[in-house]
């Protein structure tokens, strides 16, 4: 169905000419229709282009500041996102919600029993896995500023050497680099000290680039490779106003850095353009007939800067402004009906990112629940494709015949579906210590290798400031807990089962992970800190183990379907209850006791089991004070005391689901100096990743991982239960550092 479009809407001056558009019959039949608008203001004189995506429904990708956002059948919320950028490096994107609870249509009350069949896949060996490491030169150091730290740097082809057992990884070429430096080794075997050789030159010659990183069991596991041998003249640029030159936007698809290119006397070119990396970095190989650097943002005017007079040890160009450029400026988004009614709040809401918090210290959208790794659009497909939950996948990563969340209701036999009288066990909270949602949660276990649960996802009490966050009132978690039982508000629902698929990971029983929008549609990405939308399954691995995923699933499709993923345990003690009847904490104290134990139908890590038996230990009631029995024999109250009121708030949630180097319910894996098989000195390698203050910037202030958990860590500060004093206390000042500081990027 073809149509012609001319729209002059109310409310804002924008005109849309839609020639020759293709509207399919499904995009017209979904559900209410809207212009969505943003509001831009620019300063660097650039034009101004704008792309369109939306979690769920339709919405035209055109380049306009107004466009039709055809939202799904039946109540929730749903976001539309834009991204504006203007030609000289400046990106912004922002997003608004439209809820329909109140203006859409009913839910649809038919669907299709999809039955589909995965495609075969070998099971993960115990023996192998996968190796994540970086490929750094440096350091950089910028003038005015005391710190410095090592470039991540692209493009670097390398190969893994086990020199003992005379084995090489890949068997034959190279792995690349990718835009932060991040190199991923596949096969690699366990208990094994490997060699790893960098070219920058692209494959001519190599050398050695590390420092014996160790292969450590966690697939995710990051090994910093400190480079001398990529060793260049480097620097960094930013806009005008801070921001990166570029974004790198997996939602979008868009990926767009700045450029390095070395020159001789004559301006002729030496080397390059390389690419500068996710945080404007960039690295250009040293070359004695080098006299200049050329840098390029994009179409922005180029910045041409003499190398004469660099330090010859670390020759740095420092921090570089590309002038009078700066990222859009987007002040708010709208939404409007075909009729030209203006939809206010609470029903369309312009959400910018949470500002005025902690995690500011980490200003990228990719900074928080990331630290496995970024999936892109066209992995997240692979991934549902390797699981069973979607019958095929184009070159963009947009997927056909997926799974609907009917389908996979009724496929696991849970709530509604049921059989032979096993209870569905459901309990209603919010889970304020890590996303501060309002969830549903529902499970079910018919034994051995068929477990399922469901958490439905719906806005919690307001946490725009950081009182809200910390102290919400009673009143607005009862309001808000009221709304998910009524099943107001709904975001997503993340499903996840433990069962057997013929012909799928070797016929083990996996666990897979699955995303579901409001109308019951498969999504393959979603929002959970405010910043951007994360693909599958590594917004998920993120705090659910993952023990053979790394860095990303292969957009090849080679991926295991089993990414090593594990339920998590359901923490009464980071959790808020309302105080009606029904939901109460009391009402629903049996109900999380199952809870929990289907979690230990459901390939269970050790430390989930000792956990879940050390809570209930006493009964059917949760202990929130226990404290493993490692803890308590040291013996020693501060400790205790730091594990009940750090460790238990602010880490055991996604730790207990890693392997048993990242179980910190054993104190020997967080003792103080205590030497691991992850950490050298965990009094260093704690302190830097909670507080920062390491030259190697990706390991400075990324602990907490969740942006949520994050800002209530530092929140602490100066409270009865000050975490980050606690953990100085724990751990004793940093020499030179004196403790853990103020998030504030810069150690003093």
């Amino acid at each position: 169905m073809r149509y012609r479009l001319f729209l002059l809407t109310a409310g804002f001056s924008a005109c849309i000419l839609l020639a020759g558009l293709t509207l399919n019959a499904d995009f017209v039949r979904r559900g209410p229709t809207v212009v969505v608008s943003v509001k831009v203001t620019d300063s660097g004189g650039g034009v101004l282009r704008y792309r369109w995506r939306s979690t769920d429904g339709a919405i035209l990708d055109i380049n306009s500041p107004a466009t039709l956002w055809t939202l799904p059948a039946g109540p929730g919320l749903h976001f539309a996102y834009v991204l504006v950028s203007n030609g000289r490096g400046g990106y912004t994107e922002r997003r608004i919600a439209v809820n329909t609870d109140t203006i859409g249509t009913p839910a649809p009350t038919s669907f299709n029993f999809a039955t589909l069949v995965a495609p075969p896949s070998p099971a993960p060996s115990l023996e192998n896995d996968l190796l994540r490491t970086y490929a750094t030169g440096g350091p950089t150091r910028v003038p005015g500023d005391p710190t410095y730290h090592s470039v991540y740097v692209p493009d670097v082809l390398a190969h893994a050497e086990d020199s003992i057992r005379g084995l090489r990884y890949p068997a034959s070429g190279e792995v690349k680099a990718d835009v932060n430096g991040e190199m991923v080794f596949p096969g690699v075997l366990f208990d094994t000290s490997l060699d790893i050789k960098c070219s920058i030159d692209g494959g001519l010659s190599f050398d050695y680039c590390n420092s014996n990183p160790k292969n450590m069991l966690e697939a995710a596991t990051t090994t910093y490779v400190l480079d001398p041998n990529l060793q260049g003249i480097t620097g960094s640029l930013r806009l005008q106003d801070g921001n990166l030159c570029g974004t790198l936007n997996e939602f979008f698809g868009v990926h767009v850095t700045g450029t390095a290119t070395l020159l001789d006397a004559q301006g002729n070119v030496l080397s390059g353009p390389v690419r500068m990396n996710d945080i404007g970095d960039f690295s250009v190989p040293l070359n004695s007939a080098g006299a200049s650097v050329r840098l390029q943002c994009e179409n922005a005017p180029p910045i041409t800067l003499s190398t004469a007079g660099l330090n010859p040890v670390f020759p740095d160009l420092g921090r570089v402004t590309v002038p009078g450029v700066s990222a859009p400026t987007v002040s708010n988004m709208s939404a409007i009906t075909l009729r030209g009614v203006q939809l206010a709040p609470p029903v369309a809401i312009f959400l910018p990112p949470p500002a005025g918090f902690p995690s500011d210290v980490l200003p990228r959208e990719d900074a928080y629940l990331a630290v496995k790794g970024l999936d892109s659009r066209l992995s997240a497909c692979k991934y549902y494709l390797a699981v069973g939950a979607v019958k095929a996948c184009d070159a963009a990563g947009n997927f056909t015949g997926a799974i609907t969340f009917q389908d996979w209701r009724h496929a696991v036999k849970i709530g509604e579906f049921a059989i032979n009288h096993v209870p569905t066990y459901t309990a209603t909270y919010i889970n304020k210590v890590d996303l501060n949602l309002a969830r549903v949660q529902e499970s079910i276990t018919y034994g051995p290798n068929k477990t399922a649960g469901v958490v439905c996802n719906h806005l919690g009490p307001p946490g725009g400031t950081p009182d809200q966050l910390v102290n919400p009132s009673q009143a607005d978690i009862d309001s808000a807990v009221d709304n998910a039982v009524n099943n107001k508000n709904l975001v997503a629902c993340v499903a996840m089962d433990y069962t057997v698929t013929p012909g799928v990971n070797g016929d083990a029983a996996f666990i897979r992970f699955l995303i579901f929008g409001p109308s019951g549609q498969l999504l393959p990405s979603i929002n959970l800190d405010g910043r951007r939308e994360k693909f599958v399954p590594g917004t998920c691995v993120v705090c659910h183990g993952g023990d053979h995923y790394a860095g990303k699933y292969p957009e090849d499709g080679s991926g295991f379907a089993d990414v090593g993923g594990h339920f998590l345990p359901y923490d009464v003690g980071n959790f808020e209850f309302s105080s009606k009847a029904g939901v109460t904490e009391t009402d629903q104290e049996l109900a999380l006791y199952h809870l929990n134990q289907n979690v230990l139908s459901a390939n269970a890590t050790g430390a989930e089991y000792d956990l879940i038996a050390g809570w209930y230990a006493g009964g059917t009631t949760l202990d929130k004070n226990y404290t493993p029995p490692s803890w308590l024999a040291v013996g020693d109250p501060t400790s205790q005391d730091f594990y009940r009121k750090v460790v238990a708030r602010s880490c055991r949630t996604c730790h207990v689901a890693l392997v048993e180097a990242y179980n910190f319910d054993h104190y020997e894996n967080l003792a103080p100096r205590a030497t691991t098989s992850v950490f050298p000195n965990a009094s260093y390698d704690v302190d830097v990743n909670v507080c920062g203050g390491d030259n190697l910037i990706r390991r400075n202030h990324m602990m907490p991982n969740s942006l949520i958990t994050y800002n209530r860590f530092w929140l602490s500060s100066g409270t009865t239960e000050d975490q980050p004093a606690l953990l100085t206390q724990f751990y004793g000042p940093d020499p030179g550092n004196g403790g853990c500081p103020p998030p504030n990027g810069v150690r003093p």
